[in-house]
């Protein structure tokens, strides 16, 4: 056994997301800007910059500029190109369009009347909107995740271009900064958790789209994604601050999408769904209804759907974490976040109270994401070497129950975002070679919380048999909790 492999469950799916014609001008200095609005204080920056003009992931895929050979400094284009390594990983983001093509996808059509290579709804994330529909069979190309190129694509090679801050590259060039891990994740966040104009709603999913959900270690350590790029900040720098920036963005992201939703059902009332059950625990409803002991396990009342479960699982741990892993930072307290949870717990949550609740929220996490953000940018320490530890070592205290006698939340939401926060917490310290007790506990979890598969090997879309399994899920975070533990003084 060599310790748990890079993030074996199929845990909340790949959602594929939503990119550039002729050689960028060589400029003394960057072309003059257009200024994009100014994110007022307290707020992070980076997202969308809906005033600058996409172009065509081909304006990147000349051989001198990024399209040499794949997998070479030089070959970025070529590496994000679905076709750069035939039969191997490559970058699900430039096969986002065709999958509108696919048997899932006509079903899904049929279901809901939709043409969905031609629907807002669809190519709002398969493809990057502003394109050209010339476009779209480019997928989620260069400027979905690097911002509209209009103005960068020239500028970005010029020699003044690395002089300027990665907040005047964005504001002034619609750059999106993604060297950091806050402009990193909330590039991601718009299609794999939604916002105003893209969501994944329930009706979505029950015809056939998969889930949505984001955890942004585990997307980036994904053994079918081959990147482009070469990660140059170190371990255990990298993967601990990534997990703690990525739930904070996604709770923002997730909140922000229900504060979208609950003002849509506060004015249309009985018109639109509510609560929408898409941002609700899927498996609290969506269960077996017997058991190998014959014991049923009937489905829980939609009250007890908890919201975005995975999501409220970790971060907590990762507010108490901030000014350890971000020095100079204050940890945030996230009142107005619990207050909008309480609410959400109830059996019918007021749209309009939850509305202003989750707008309270969002101002919270964008004050912590600002502060992560200022921090990146000023130049972060080297990581003190004890932190995964730390936060595993609070994950797994978090998934019993303060007796240690049950699990705090037996929902898989929640068991999976903890074994998730876990698995990061390992590699980022190291892995088997240094955190060795780790790994069987994390590779017992692994196994529990996997979808199984069927004759054919294709994978369920569901924990079934997760009730049985609680007992051995348990003892796994039992032994984590211990192996995590800190070491003891010497007498």
């Amino acid at each position: 056994m060599t310790g748990p492999p890079r993030w074996p469950l199929l845990l909340w799916p790949l959602v594929v997301v939503g990119g550039a014609v002729g050689l960028p001008l060589l400029t003394a200095t960057p072309a003059e800007p257009r200024v994009e609005p100014a994110r007022a204080a307290g707020q992070p920056y980076g997202g969308e910059t809906g005033s600058f003009r996409q172009l065509s992931s081909n304006s990147c895929a000349a051989e001198s500029c990024h399209g040499g050979a794949a997998g070479a400094k030089g070959g970025e284009h070529s590496t994000w190109a679905a076709e750069a390594f035939p039969g191997r990983p490559s970058d699900p983001h430039a096969r986002a369009y065709r999958v509108l093509f696919n048997e899932v996808s006509r079903r899904i059509g049929t279901a809901l009347n939709l043409v969905p290579h031609r629907d807002a709804r669809c190519l709002n994330c398969h493809a990057v909107p502003g394109t050209a529909p010339e476009t779209h069979a480019d997928g989620v190309g260069c400027g979905g995740c690097h911002g509209a190129a209009e103005k960068w694509n020239a500028a970005h090679v010029a020699p003044g271009w690395s002089s300027l801050s990665a907040r005047a590259k964005f504001e002034g060039y619609g750059f999106a900064p993604t060297r950091g891990q806050v402009g990193r994740s909330g590039g991601c966040v718009g299609c794999h958790v939604g916002d105003a104009t893209r969501e994944v709603n329930h009706d979505l999913i029950a015809a056939g789209h998969p889930r949505l959900g984001f955890e942004a270690t585990r997307f980036h350590f994904d053994t079918g994604y081959a990147k482009h790029w070469v990660e140059k900040t170190p371990q255990p720098d990298f993967e601990a601050r990534a997990w703690l920036a990525g739930q904070a963005v996604t709770a923002h992201a997730a909140t922000d999408l229900l504060r979208v939703r609950a003002s849509r059902a506060a004015v249309t009332g009985s018109a639109t769904p509510w609560p929408e059950f898409a941002g609700q625990s899927c498996y609290a409803c969506h269960q077996s209804l017997g058991t190998s002991t014959g014991t049923a396990s009937v489905p829980k009342p939609a009250a007890l759907a908890g919201w975005e479960v995975g999501v409220a699982t970790s971060v907590g741990v990762a507010a108490d974490f901030t000014a350890a892993a971000y020095p100079g930072t204050t940890p945030p307290k996230l009142a107005a976040f619990t207050a909008l949870q309480r609410e959400m717990a109830k059996r019918s949550p007021a749209a309009a109270k939850v509305a202003g609740l989750a707008a309270d929220a969002v101002a919270e996490f964008d004050a912590w994401l600002a502060q992560l953000q200022v921090a990146e940018d000023a130049g972060l320490p080297r990581l003190p070497a004890d932190v995964p530890r730390r936060v595993a070592n609070a994950l797994a205290a978090a998934a019993v129950s303060p007796d240690r006698a049950a699990l705090a939340d037996a929902d898989w939401d929640a068991l999976a975002a903890r074994y998730l926060g876990c698995a990061a917490m390992y590699h980022a310290g190291g892995g088997r070679p240094t955190t060795p007790a780790w790994s069987e506990p994390l590779r017992g979890l692994a196994g529990r919380l996997a979808f199984p598969a069927d004759a054919k090997g294709a994978r369920f879309n569901s924990p079934a048999g997760l009730t049985e399994a609680r007992g051995d899920i348990l003892r796994d975070f039992h032994t984590l909790l211990d192996a995590t533990a800190p070491p003891k003084e010497p007498r």
